[in-house]
């Protein structure tokens, strides 16, 4: 195995203009209400843990972090090995607060950056999937979508943006939701792993599981194939 280098990065700093690509043979988008439920509320929880009334918006500097476990990358294309179910649903979250920052009459434009990013003029999600891309549109828009003849991650993506808008605090309010946006992207943090190669990834994926969900016997078994597969 080659050199792996390890580094902590808090949401920002993953996200903020930075593109990554979920190769066909990874497993599709899989959480589901429960685990949306739990990010949300550990999330939320841990903010308010920090927060007081009237606490000006420089106050969130000297809030605590929150860990939210290590992302697995390889290769130039910044593939998501392991980590994409945190990511996506981190990306939904991200919409959310976009939209509803949006109906406030209000932007926040680090947000829109750590969604997509703009390259030649051209505007494209900073997780790279074409088929999840019209739902991801739609979700980012705040518009309806008809999931009925999509795959697994479409409809799951959708879903659980639709759950995040049922799940989603009242404590936290509008008079807070910037601090709320403030602590997420500077105070959320990853050990992001990256590899040289997609078979040292792979052999780092087999040790670990996803947030949340774990892996099934089928995936792992996956994982160590891919390891031992010399990429040309």
């Amino acid at each position: 195995m080659k050199k792996i280098e390890g580094s902590p990065k808090n949401l920002k700093q993953l996200l903020q203009n930075t593109k990554y690509s979920i190769h066909y043979y990874q497993r599709e988008y899989m959480w589901q209400r429960k685990h949306i439920e739990e990010l949300i509320d550990d999330l939320s929880s841990e903010f308010l843990n920090f927060y007081q009334l009237n606490d000006d918006r420089t106050k969130v500097q000297d809030y605590g972090a929150y860990f939210m476990g290590s992302i697995v990358l390889a290769g130039r294309e910044n593939a998501i090995i392991d980590g994409q179910q945190r990511l996506s649903s981190l990306t939904l979250l991200l919409m959310y607060l976009y939209n509803r920052l949006k109906t406030m009459g209000k932007s926040y434009n680090m947000i829109e950056t750590m969604i997509f990013s703009e390259s030649y003029g051209t505007k494209s999600f900073n997780i790279k999937v074409e088929d999840r891309y019209d739902c991801m549109d739609a979700i980012f828009n705040d518009k309806a979508f008809d999931t009925s003849d999509k795959n697994e991650s479409v409809k799951n993506l959708y879903d659980r943006y639709n759950d995040i808008i049922e799940l989603f605090p009242e404590e936290i309010t509008d008079n807070m939701i910037f601090h709320f946006c403030d602590w997420l992207a500077e105070k959320v943090f990853f050990i992001e792993i990256v590899t040289s190669t997609e078979q040292d990834a792979h052999k780092v994926f087999v040790t670990m599981n996803d947030r949340g969900l774990n892996l099934t016997s089928t995936e792992m078994l996956k994982g160590y194939i891919l390891s031992e597969i010399r990429m040309i």
